[in-house]
């Protein structure tokens, strides 16, 4: 036992090196709904102890909702505690849609999970540990009852020999016991009931072997909901810290919730910042590519963030960016001159290179409503964490000033994981949005931003 340790341990090891799980690994389907394709690489089960097993599954996601979580897909290196239908994740690993990993989480609680019925983990941790089927339980329970039947007419049965010749007269009942003993050692704790010699053809339907080529109706059910409900996502892929503009996770803690949103804290190119004694400098107008487009609104619990369609993009500085998505601020978390607008709407991009870029356009309050905030405002989620998809359409052109002067500096991204390398270009003529609309926004959300940043340096160029 004592040479066996550290082997174990040093393949888990192993199996917790990034070039480990790369290129080489093989992923099999285990379910699929409209939103996420979870898979598992086989090769990486590995023994461990006391029941438990570990291995690699991954989440690969649709491009709509790559979009939303800033990723394309998550490996994860679970520990399966098989007696217990539990598990939890040793390492997690976020990757775009090149395979180029964007972030790698370790040191994460170990607390148990259990695997909820019908889950997608439950369907992993039936992978992993292959708990016994259906046949096979029945298998047993007619060996239990040959062997008690045996007993009972004074018949010694065909049983393993002990190291003794002689087989003592309590051997039947014993290995019925030793018998019965296996039986519920392969099942899990949480279903130790004693299993039937014949089960009721209501017990057959209900136990049927969960290890198919493609997911019962059932668990297809429980794996498609709403777009807007994440519940089909496994746990290890949804257990991330929360994080907030105040109190405990708000953003001066940021940097301690998790080891790689250190940069939040350390790093030299943050958002937002007082927009002042720029260079001023003939830049290039930003070239828009918006249009017509059907959107979804999401309560991010945050802010509310709408998704559009595919096509539409900005060229800056020569260079085009596609268009993700839009986002509410209260108010703009960007200064100009050390003065605040009552709002600020973000326009989010991203190049084939997987840069970002974000334009921002500062909003004030008027009265005077804005039509196509009152569009969204109409299609409001009606619950926390929830979206929306309307039939109507918007046109984000709509959201953009008729001036091109901005300001052109390198920051990050203004939340958690605070990533540097983003170009931003602050728009410099506000548009106007009705004392209504922002107090819509204001009743649904409180200040949601991030306080301003040091300049450390930057070049801010502006526009004359």
């Amino acid at each position: 036992m004592t040479a066996r340790f550290p082997v174990r341990y040093a393949l888990i090891a192993a199996l917790l090196l990034p070039g480990f799980a790369s290129a080489e690994q093989t992923w099999d389907l285990v379910v699929r709904d409209r939103e996420r394709t979870v898979e598992i690489d086989r090769s990486s089960v590995i023994q461990s102890d006391g029941g438990q097993k570990v291995a690699w599954a991954r989440i690969v996601l649709s491009p709509e909702r790559a979009a939303i979580e800033g990723y394309v897909s998550v490996k994860a290196m679970n520990r399966y505690d098989c007696y217990n239908r539990s598990f939890f994740t040793l390492k997690r690993v976020y990757m775009d849609e090149r395979h180029v990993v964007l972030r790698e989480e370790g040191g994460l609680d170990e607390s148990p999970v259990l695997a909820a019925r019908n889950s997608v983990d439950e369907r992993l941790w039936q992978e992993v540990c292959k708990p016994p089927s259906v046949s096979e339980l029945k298998k047993i329970a007619r060996d239990v009852t040959a062997i008690a039947e045996a007993a009972n007419a004074d018949v010694t049965p065909l049983v393993p020999l002990s190291r003794s010749v002689a087989v003592p007269t309590d051997t039947p009942a014993r290995e019925t016991e030793r018998i019965a003993r296996q039986a519920r050692s392969r099942v899990p704790a949480t279903e130790t009931k004693a299993v039937p010699a014949e089960p009721s053809p209501s017990a057959k339907k209900a136990s049927s072997p969960r290890r198919s080529a493609a997911p019962s109706s059932e668990a297809v059910a429980a794996l498609a909901p709403a777009p807007s409900r994440l519940s089909s996502v496994p746990d290890f892929a949804l257990r991330r810290p929360e994080w907030s503009y105040e109190g405990d996770t708000g953003p001066d803690k940021w940097a301690a919730l998790r080891p790689d949103w250190a940069v939040c804290a350390q790093g030299k190119r943050q958002s937002p910042i007082d927009l002042r004694n720029g260079i001023k400098v003939d830049l290039e107008a930003p070239r828009f590519d918006y249009r017509e487009t059907g959107f979804r609104i999401a309560d991010t619990g945050r802010t509310l963030r709408v998704h559009v369609g595919a096509g539409m993009g900005v060229v800056l500085r020569g260079q085009r960016y596609e268009l993700e998505s839009f986002e509410f601020h209260r108010p703009s978390v960007e200064r100009i001159g050390g003065q605040a607008s009552d709002m600020v709407v973000h326009f989010r991009h991203r190049d084939a290179a997987g840069n970002i870029a974000i334009v921002a356009v500062l909003l004030e309050g008027s009265e005077r409503p804005h039509p196509l905030i009152q569009t969204l405002w109409n299609n409001l989620p009606l619950e926390r964490g929830m979206d929306y998809t309307p039939t109507v359409t918007i046109d984000p052109a709509q959201l953009l000033p008729a001036s091109s002067g901005h300001y052109l500096f390198m920051g990050s991204l203004e939340s958690p994981p605070c990533t540097e390398g983003v170009l931003w270009a602050v728009m410099k003529e506000p548009l106007h949005l009705s004392s209504e609309q922002l107090a819509i926004f204001a009743r649904l959300y409180a200040r949601n931003g991030r306080p301003i940043q040091p300049h450390n340096g930057r070049l801010i160029l502006e526009s004359r």
